[in-house]
């Protein structure tokens, strides 16, 4: 979380609640990146995404459904 947060502004980080390496996620996929309970909607609660990258997550949380 420390790595991304460096790297994501600071507006963003409420959207978060962590990433965390994991293995054998889809299509080569490094991270599972976890939302706060601010950035989702009822049905995805406590939602997830694999990513391939930080960068990756980044480009995702900025440009989420959810804004």
């Amino acid at each position: 979380l420390e790595k991304l947060f460096k790297r994501l502004p600071r507006k963003y980080h409420e959207r978060v609640a962590f990433i965390e390496e994991e293995d054998d996620l889809i299509d080569d996929c490094k991270y599972m990146l976890y939302y706060s309970a601010n950035y989702t909607d009822g049905e995805c609660y406590g939602g997830s995404y694999p990513v391939k990258s930080i960068t990756e997550a980044i480009d995702y949380i900025k440009n989420s459904l959810y804004q």
